[in-house]
């Protein structure tokens, strides 16, 4: 399940906020992308709406790396 939440993660950020060319994994983190608050903001509310969990954006900036990302939200998540 992370390794899943963790691909769709990169994918969002690949086509909303990466630049051109910049390869993502899970140890990249958010400051080398220049994500300022309000990005982390914006990235919150479409995590919650995608995963039905609730994450903010002071959540996401001290799991630093989309891998930390997506483990929060994997923490998260309920399975049936």
């Amino acid at each position: 399940m992370l390794e899943a939440i963790t691909n769709r993660l990169i994918e969002i950020i690949d086509q909303k906020y990466a630049p051109d060319g910049t390869e993502l994994d899970a140890t990249t983190d958010f400051a080398s992308l220049d994500f300022d608050s309000l990005v982390l903001v914006e990235l919150a509310v479409i995590l919650t709406r995608e995963f039905s969990v609730g994450v903010n954006d002071q959540e996401l900036a001290m799991s630093a790396t989309i891998g930390g990302a997506a483990a929060l939200i994997a923490d998260r998540s309920i399975t049936v």
